[in-house]
């Protein structure tokens, strides 16, 4: 299969890499996770994305950073014991392959497939595929299609981490109502507003939000736009981020993840699909 000319390939500790560079964007994807790890647009020329200066990109261990691909449950929500299953399923700690890749008149077109659905905790047969469209926007589509006889639930997210000069100077807008508090046993709260992040940070938005702005010092930074889900996450670590080995100790200050996610489950009849979208721009 012939690879777009946007496209080059490396290989670096037994890790495949995408390198697109075209005439809107530059961004780099790990085909283990299948994982976006940059995005610099160049209009502004400005990174969009966060990694982690001590991600693990030996295939060793999921990527801390970029985008990982949550699949088919969303944290620990297995319905086993924690630590039973691997935290967000299975899929970003697999290797993917290229289904297709193109250039177009738009920009650099990639779609990429897993190299299994079927696992320990999730077994349905489905297809998965994450189409990658790196334009003026990247645009992140992760559909899922029920290829079996029964109908089959699951959770999913993009869990997008956002680069950010300094956290405190960081505003979310565009999210409203209710949330779930996972550091305070799921305690039920309002958003803020103005939401800050000023401290540990892990609240699941239970409304399909369609877009969240972040904005540092009051100038519009990243746009996330974001449709087929039922949630919103806000996650920082904050001082937690010391105990987090592949994370620097003050990496939280430099980050924000804000995530597309159905946590409330997707459940598919046969032949039916699903596609969680998300759109940075």
């Amino acid at each position: 299969m012939s690879i777009a000319q946007s496209i080059q390939v490396s290989e670096v500790s037994g890790v495949t890499f995408l390198d697109i560079d075209n005439a809107f964007a530059t961004a780099r994807v790990s085909l283990f996770g299948g994982h976006i790890l940059s995005y610099i647009p160049k209009q502004d020329g400005q990174e969009r994305l966060w990694l982690s200066p001590h991600a693990v990109l030996s295939g060793e261990k999921p990527i801390r950073g970029g985008i990982p691909v949550c699949w088919p449950w969303f944290s620990d929500d297995h319905g086993r014991e924690k630590g039973q299953l691997p935290a967000h399923g299975y899929l970003r700690s697999q290797v993917w392959k290229i289904q297709h890749s193109e250039d177009t008149d738009s920009g650099t077109l990639l779609v990429l497939r897993p190299t299994f659905t079927r696992g320990n905790g999730f077994e349905y047969d489905c297809n998965v595929s994450l189409t990658i469209e790196v334009a003026e926007t990247l645009t992140v589509t992760l559909k899922t299609t029920n290829s079996g006889l029964v109908p089959f639930t699951f959770n999913t997210a993009l869990h997008s981490y956002f680069q950010v000069d300094d956290i405190q100077h960081v505003t979310l807008t565009g999210i409203e109502g209710e949330y779930k508090d996972k550091l305070e046993n799921w305690a039920v709260k309002t958003t803020p507003q103005p939401y800050k992040i000023s401290g540990e940070t892990d609240r699941i938005h239970q409304h399909a939000t369609p877009e969240v702005v972040i904005s540092e010092k009051d100038l519009a930074r990243t746009r996330v736009v974001s449709s087929g889900h039922d949630s919103m996450v806000i996650w920082n670590p904050w001082l937690g981020a010391a105990s987090i080995a592949d994370m620097d100790a003050f990496g939280y200050k430099h980050m924000v993840c804000v995530e597309t996610a159905c946590t409330d489950g997707v459940t598919l009849a046969p032949q039916d699909s699903h596609s969680l979208v998300q759109t940075i721009c």
